[in-house]
């Protein structure tokens, strides 16, 4: 994959990510993800609009390029999710509690195990549905921009 596409994905993922986080706006993910499809779209056509006409449609470049940009998405999901968490938690004061007793540092020890295992099944379910959607987006991304070669 050349870095054309690549830095493609990069723009279309990316893209998607920020438009999920944004409120009221995140509300079109309801509809079978379709922002996350968006990014994939947007991606394959950043990086197939100048391609030469061709007899059948890139379906499977299509394909890789949204995976791609699922994973970009996903990552920059992540990440933003996680600086709104911590900005929530800091608000709360929930990071400046401390420990008393020894029956406090087990109760501190079990939730934060608790919560690294909630934060592995988020990061997992964020790239299944993130590279899912976004290769159907892909898919459907090259559709779209196929030009098909004239018939000789």
């Amino acid at each position: 994959m050349t870095g054309k596409k690549v830095g493609a994905a990069a723009i279309g993922g990316c893209a998607g990510a920020v438009a999920s986080q944004i409120p009221g706006l995140q509300l079109l993910n309801l509809a079978c993800c379709a922002l996350v499809v968006g990014g994939g779209i947007l991606a394959v056509y950043l990086a197939l609009k100048d391609d030469p006409p061709s007899a059948a449609a890139p379906y499977g470049e299509g394909a890789k390029i949204g995976a791609l940009a699922g994973v970009f998405g996903s990552v920059l999901g992540i990440l933003i999710g996680l600086l709104i968490l911590g900005g929530i938690t800091g608000a709360m004061g929930i990071g400046a509690l401390t420990a008393e007793s020894v029956e406090d540092i087990e109760v501190f020890s079990l939730f934060s195990a608790i919560a690294g295992l909630g934060v592995i099944a988020i990061v997992v379910f964020s790239l299944m549905i993130n590279v899912g959607f976004s290769t159907i987006g892909g898919v459907i991304g090259a559709a779209i921009v196929h030009r098909k070669a004239p018939a000789e």
